[in-house]
């Protein structure tokens, strides 16, 4: 016979277990977003990416009530995003807090309806959606939400494998994304179908073994012909390549060159010269300063003293300058300089973040020929899109510079970015920053030389470095067709589950 105190007692176990079950699901979930935020730098344990979202995938469908499941992604985006965020922009950039909001919002609406259609499913749809829809909408932010752009896109944790990212020549670094989601949906549906025998659930609440398994099966087969493939195009590279010496010069001046009041035109003329001096002496034959390190354009003033330094160096100079004068149009530009004193035609910066503005706009990809090989520049926020570097090889560009004027956090991560675009177009990169971040990459997204210091410093970065082939790559010429691909993936499972729900209705 059950008496009242069996029944409050076992009302007391109920409740005790969902908050239990509730409590290990934030935690859970807040270990996923932990394991993300160290896969990058400045911490950089990489292979925490491939099984990161596997705590929280497993609280969202089986630890949290389905009315709460979408508290697991928001927990470890904000752990991730929130903390990776103020890192790189630092705290004072409201307007990223409230993208990272909006964007909790959006996912906490369309999770928790995820969860009701994938349980209405029996769970077969859930790793390719969570596939597509993960890569989809990082298609959706690097090509709609600038600033943004392609930061912190999960490919970008394996920038210093360069055994495993040479396929991003071929499937994009969208690739490599769909590659790391599948490896941790796949793991994910394992433990969840482990959890359900485990506990007998009833069969219409249950995710089948055998659908586990195959999953995890294609996976594992995917995982190897990806390492296979990259293990091949990177044994492919020659053995003992021809190099060109470079060197990045980083003058450690925070603020842009025309709104620096301290340091005036002739200081930072004289620290480029004598950086440029100093990487002459250790041999460098290609020269690369910041974005807007000059307020004036080379070839208009402070002309004969470049030329000077050029021939002085013997070497190629890329020079960042920017022009923000009443009665000029403004611009932000780079100009190659030749031992010579022949300046090439300008590079205008193209993808332009909010809060700056320029008569002179980007736009056209122009490759400059040298007695090295041939050589172009792209400016600060283009090398976070793909396009800008694919149009320049595509154009024939062996060694892409890149300048920056960085945040100092989004210094400690830009050079992921670059190497990701050197990989994916198989061309040199030499990144110069500011104040916090120097680098030269080869072909194959090998750091020949890095230096990185949130703090800032004054750097003079010499490496030697191979030059592309200028022929470009598989993916030079078809692009990010696999990021259009998801983000249809991502529109089809917006639309789909209404649809299904409709004519589930309908044929009972």
């Amino acid at each position: 016979m059950t008496t009242i105190t069996d029944v409050k007692s076992h009302e007391k176990a109920f409740v005790q277990t969902i908050v239990g079950r509730f409590t290990l699901g934030i935690i859970l979930s807040a270990f996923s977003g932990v394991m993300l935020l160290l896969s990058f730098p400045p911490y950089g344990i990489w292979w925490l990416a491939w099984f990161a979202f596997v705590p929280g995938i497993y609280a969202q469908y089986r630890l949290f009530p389905v009315k709460y499941s979408s508290l697991a992604p928001a927990l470890y985006l904000l752990v991730w995003l929130g903390l990776y965020l103020a890192r790189l922009f630092g705290t004072e950039f409201g307007p990223f807090f409230t993208y990272l909001g909006v964007l909790v919002g959006i996912l906490a609406y369309f999770t928790y309806r995820e969860r009701a259609f994938i349980e209405r499913t029996r769970y077969r749809w859930l790793a390719l959606q969570g596939v597509v829809a993960w890569v989809g909408f990082e298609m959706v932010r690097a090509t709609f939400i600038p600033v943004i752009a392609t930061s912190a896109f999960i490919g970008y944790s394996q920038a210093t494998q360069a055994w495993l990212i040479q396929p991003v020549s071929i499937f994009s670094v969208y690739g490599l994304n769909m590659l790391i989601m599948l490896v941790n949906y796949a793991l994910a549906q394992g433990v969840i179908a482990w959890y359900d025998n485990r506990q007998k659930r009833p069969i219409n609440e249950t995710l089948d073994m055998r659908l586990a398994r195959n999953w995890l099966v294609t996976t594992v087969v995917l995982f190897v012909g990806w390492v296979g493939i990259s293990l091949v195009i990177l044994n492919s590279a020659p053995q003992d390549p021809s190099t060109l010496r470079v060197a990045a010069l980083r003058a450690n001046y925070p603020l842009p060159a025309h709104w620096d009041e301290v340091n005036t035109s002739q200081v930072r003329f004289d620290t480029f010269a004598q950086q440029a001096r100093e990487a002459a002496a250790q041999g460098a034959q290609v020269l690369v300063t910041s974005e807007m390190m000059f307020n004036f354009d080379p070839q208009v003033e402070f002309t004969e003293d470049f030329r000077t330094i050029a021939k002085e160096t013997d070497a190629y100079i890329f020079i960042g300058y920017s022009v923000i004068k009443e009665g000029e149009p403004s611009r932000n530009q780079t100009v190659l300089l030749s031992p010579e004193g022949t300046f090439s035609e300008v590079y205008n910066k193209t993808h332009i973040p909010p809060g700056e503005s320029y008569d002179v706009k980007g736009g056209t990809f122009p490759v400059f020929e040298t007695s090295f090989g041939r050589m172009s520049a792209l400016i600060c926020a283009d090398g976070n899109y793909t396009d800008i570097a694919r149009n320049l090889t595509a154009n024939g560009a062996q060694l892409i510079a890149a300048p920056y004027k960085e945040f100092p956090g989004f210094g400690e991560q830009l050079w992921q970015n670059i190497t990701f675009r050197a990989v994916e177009n198989q061309t040199a990169m030499v990144v110069t920053g500011a104040t916090s971040v120097a680098a030269i990459i080869d072909p194959y997204g090998r750091q020949i030389a890095l230096d990185v210091n949130k703090d800032g410093s004054k750097v003079v970065l010499v490496g030697d470095v191979s030059l592309g082939r200028g022929a470009g790559t598989l993916y030079t010429s078809l692009g990010d067709i696999l990021g259009w691909a998801t983000l249809a993936g991502l529109v089809f499972f917006l639309v789909y589950p209404s649809l299904q729900k409709s004519l589930a209705k309908k044929e009972t």
